[in-house]
């Protein structure tokens, strides 16, 4: 959860470490030098009044935040998540879940890149890392307080007029000192066949999503880093048994599984994680239509470079 508030407050402090954070991340060293000051970090919030309220309730540096709760410790260090669940979607879209927008306290942002028009197109979508102040945090925690984002979620359903199949859910959600809120919204921004209504809710946490998604323009130029490709200390998959005749025009290109990968196919149906170089070799330069031959069966992969908050396997 959001190191801003209590103990929370200090780059990498406390919290149920991730996969991430297991395995080491590439890119730490370079942000723990950037490490943000806490003292004057915590000034620049002070002056809203749900983070006042936070904030008052820290005392000490050493107090130990009670109200973790299981959705805080999956978010370990994530400010804020927004993403997208559920929907008519390919074979291991759900399992992916990569976020549109992912901040964390000591400083970076996550954002997905372009992939290329083409097909079959890379196995891996790129996601690009930059810089973000401590004013730019800021910025985004007060943006979600002026928008009243910080507490219990209102109700976000359509209007009953409004019909909408196989559409997903945005899911946003924000952590300050050890207390997540979790906002979700059904088919959001996704107009009506009717032209029905929309509802305050829904149009105010849109306009949240909307504003934050740019986050250079959300908080300044001035208060972001040059992205740079995201290289992960470890990559989770799932593996599908697939039948590579199915596929003609153009045909899968069939790679023999390293018995020594540090996974075994067949018992990753569900999750796996490999080791950062290990999945760079495997991963970086495949495409879609690579799929990967342990024994006799062949595997379709889904696959992501692990991000901070994500749930192990």
């Amino acid at each position: 959860s959001l190191p801003v508030a209590c103990r929370r407050a200090r780059v990498g402090g406390g919290g149920t470490a991730g996969p991430a954070a297991r395995l080491g991340n590439r890119t730490a060293a370079r942000h723990v030098e950037e490490g943000m000051n806490r003292r004057n970090f915590l000034t620049a919030l002070i002056g809203t009044p749900a983070l006042a309220a936070f904030l008052a309730a820290c005392g000490d540096d050493t107090t130990q935040s009670s109200s973790d709760n299981s959705l805080a410790g999956a978010l370990d260090e994530v400010v804020l998540r927004i993403g997208y669940e559920g929907g008519f979607v390919p074979a291991g879209t759900s399992f992916l879940n990569l976020p549109t927008v992912l901040v964390t306290g000591d400083g970076r942002v996550f954002t997905p890149g372009a992939v290329p028009a083409v097909y079959p197109g890379p196995l891996l979508q790129p996601m690009f890392e930059r810089s973000i102040t401590e004013q730019g945090i800021a910025t985004l925690i007060e943006m979600a307080d002026a928008a009243g984002l910080l507490g219990v979620a209102p109700d976000y359903s359509l209007p009953a007029e409004n019909m909408i199949a196989d559409a997903p859910d945005t899911v946003v959600a924000i952590t300050v000192n050890g207390t997540t809120s979790v906002h979700r919204a059904y088919a959001l921004g996704i107009d009506s066949p009717d032209g029905g209504p929309s509802t305050p809710a829904r149009d105010n946490l849109l306009r949240f999503v909307t504003q934050v998604t740019d986050v250079a323009t959300a908080v300044g130029s001035g208060n972001v880093g040059s992205e740079a490709a995201f290289a992960p200390d470890g990559y989770r998959f799932q593996a599908m048994v697939v039948d590579p005749t199915q596929w003609a025009d153009p045909a899968p290109t069939i790679v023999e599984w390293p018995a020594d990968a540090g996974a075994v196919l067949a018992d990753s149906t569900q999750c796996a994680v490999l080791a950062g170089a290990v999945g760079d070799s495997l991963f970086v330069t495949a495409a879609l239509l690579t799929f990967f031959q342990e024994a006799e069966p062949v595997y379709q992969l889904s696959v992501a470079g692990v991000l901070p908050g994500d749930l192990s396997c």
